[in-house]
């Protein structure tokens, strides 16, 4: 927490808030008290961002992302909420999980936002890439680090491909909800990993709803599926906010038999209906509890 928080400072001493609203007043040219009023009406503006232009084809996906601005208001905003234990600090919690012992490598965050997960990597010894389609939030993350002159490298994935075997270490968080096709998402991040390495991943699946249309999916179990199928086998949960995955060969005996107990928690009908029940227990126990 403590390379987390140092992400966000722009000096020793510096507030982090002091810090987050003069790195978004300096790159915008708005003042503080508007870049605090932006980032916290952010979703309202992404709407309109989103309704501006069609949206239904991956091309019309990628309009979005290359010029969306209301993201780096809400994405520095929220690391802050993370820093100051508002929100659950999710990339503090994969970095945590991997063992002191373990190689400071290479780390990836893919979909990189504004770089904080990158830089806190970068804290702790690792090697970094940040890769992004969209070319507004690389723009401004690049221009964050240097600012904190912290070395790194950058990956337009409108226009490279992800080096082979060359990481130890991906994070993909709240974004792999925002790819339209993730089956080559994933055997590309797949191949990008060393053997045996760690790919740290949510689903921030929502319902479709104007405030959530760039969250492609309303259910994970799809997605865990093709991304299990893929040659990721999950190794731990953190507090259900990310899942830890170690690449494994999707040949493999052991992972072909995973299969099996996949094809029963992620594509039978039970897990579906176990989650509608589980659901249906938890409202009645509010309503008891409420009623108490």
């Amino acid at each position: 927490m403590v390379q987390y928080r140092a992400a966000l400072a722009l000096a020793p001493g510096k507030g982090i808030r002091e810090s987050v609203l003069d790195d978004l007043s300096s790159y915008s040219g708005l003042a503080p008290e508007e870049c605090v009023r932006r980032c916290r009406d952010w979703e309202q503006w992404s709407v309109l961002e989103w309704s501006a232009r069609p949206r239904e084809t991956p091309a019309d996906l990628r309009d979005f992302y290359l010029t969306t601005a209301s993201w780096s208001f809400d994405l520095l905003w929220y690391a802050y909420l993370q820093a100051e234990g508002l929100a659950y600090p999710v990339s503090v919690a994969a970095a945590a999980s991997l063992p002191e012992t373990a190689p400071r490598g290479r780390h990836l965050d893919f979909g990189s936002g504004v770089g904080v997960t990158s830089q806190m990597f970068r804290g702790l010894g690792y090697e970094v890439d940040l890769a992004d389609v969209s070319t507004s939030l690389l723009q401004f993350a690049r221009w964050r680090l240097e600012r904190r002159g912290i070395a790194a490298s950058y990956l337009d994935l409108n226009r490279c491909e992800l080096e082979r075997d060359a990481y130890d270490v991906i994070t993909a968080i709240d974004t792999l909800v925002h790819v339209p096709d993730v089956g080559h998402t994933f055997r590309e991040l797949h191949r990008a990993l060393k053997p045996a390495g760690i790919l740290f991943a949510n689903f921030d699946v929502r319902p479709p709803t104007p405030e959530n249309a760039w969250h492609l999916y309303s259910d994970d179990l799809p997605l865990r599926w093709v991304l299990q199928r893929t040659g990721f086998e999950p190794i731990e949960s953190l507090d259900g906010m990310i899942t830890a995955y170690r690449r494994v060969e999707p040949s493999q005996l052991t992972h072909q038999l995973r299969g099996m107990r996949d094809l029963v928690m992620l594509r039978s009908p039970v897990r579906p209906a176990y989650r509608f029940l589980r659901g249906q227990v938890n409202r009645v126990r509010e309503n008891v509890e409420r009623r108490i």
